[in-house]
């Protein structure tokens, strides 16, 4: 074999298998010694840039061998040029994937750690690694040799068509980050729309917020209309709701004993963790109907969830203090005839 055929064929491919072997090598390292390290999985943002690095150090190798590869090579310069341009974009583009991995996690981790300094993981995620394409593809342009700045102009000017004819996807996404940066609403939240549908707020996204039913249905909302409707979010300004329970009584009853049944009933309850009920309770009368004196029964509980089940949990009780007491009524949300009134002593 001749030299000449030496340089050409021999040496380059010489060049791209030792480039490819030390990035596999690399790569091993990396990903099985590396980030098994006890220091590095102490520290997140190392494990968030190890992910990141997935499969880009043998790439960039492999790339820097292919590029000597070139240059040793007695290719047509034309050939070379155009590859090498080529190698360029690929590397640019590799280089890009990385940094939005990389942004994308931190985001998601910003989000989901303590203090969630970031509202929003998927929406602001997304909206990062937007702006890491553009960049990324801005320095591939410059780095072919392509001028930016009238590339940019012409971008401004065909901006405004653009922006009209997305209207509605970026009205979504304004809104969505109006709504996350104003910290009006944040995943976890529990939240009830006008149309009647409440549950857990999944991910708000750059298009619509997921809202999570009771039921385990999904109900999916533009942002932009959440951001328009009137909502109620029940963990603002603090996750705790006050539990009513009606309770009616026949005329001639014993008010001050029934509120003391009521209170004992609401301290019963708040001994139980699971439903997290205050000890305090709040018994009003509101209203003298026809037959019935009617009442109200007022005290919190930790979470809006929790509402229905301290509820029937005061229910129960009551109803055991009526047992206890050898009161026969009132029953609790039914109208009692004036002749079964509460007249019972503690």
């Amino acid at each position: 074999m001749s030299l000449a055929e030496i340089q050409t064929f021999v040496l380059p491919i010489a060049c791209i298998v030792a480039g490819a072997g030390i990035g596999a090598v690399l790569e091993f390292l990396v990903r099985r010694r590396i980030a098994a390290n006890r220091f590095v999985r102490n520290h997140p943002w190392l494990s968030i840039l190890i992910d990141a690095l997935d499969a880009g150090v043998l790439f960039w190798c492999a790339a820097l061998g292919v590029h000597v590869a070139l240059a040793i090579s007695n290719l047509d310069q034309n050939v070379t040029h155009l590859l090498d341009q080529t190698l360029l974009v690929l590397v640019c583009a590799s280089v890009t994937i990385v940094a939005m991995r990389f942004v994308g996690n931190a985001v998601l981790r910003l989000s989901r750690g303590p203090g969630q300094q970031i509202a929003s993981g998927t929406l602001f995620a997304s909206v990062s690694q937007a702006v890491i394409i553009a960049l990324g593809a801005l320095f591939t342009l410059s780095a072919l040799g392509i001028e930016v700045t009238p590339l940019l102009t012409a971008l401004g000017v065909g901006g405004l068509a653009v922006a009209l004819a997305l209207q509605p996807p970026l009205a979504n996404l304004f809104s969505g980050i109006q709504l996350v940066a104003s910290r009006q609403i944040r995943p976890g939240d529990y939240i009830a729309l006008p149309t009647g549908q409440e549950g857990f707020v999944e991910d708000i996204n750059w298009r619509s917020i997921s809202i999570r039913e009771s039921a385990n249905n999904l109900v999916v909302v533009p942002n932009t209309v959440l951001a328009q409707e009137l909502f109620i979010n029940y963990r603002l300004p603090e996750p705790h709701v006050a539990a009513r329970v009606p309770l009616r009584v026949a005329y001639g009853s014993d008010l001050e004993f029934v509120e003391r049944l009521a209170t004992e009933a609401v301290a019963m309850v708040s001994e139980d963790d699971d439903v997290g009920a205050s000890r305090d309770a709040s018994v009003r009368v509101i209203e003298f109907a026809d037959t019935t004196v009617n009442l109200t029964v007022t005290f919190f509980v930790r979470r809006v969830i929790d509402q229905e089940r301290a509820k029937s949990e005061f229910l129960r009780r009551f109803y055991e203090l009526m047992r206890k007491h050898q009161i026969g009524s009132p029953i609790t949300n039914a109208v009692v005839p004036p002749g079964r009134a509460v007249t019972g002593k503690a």
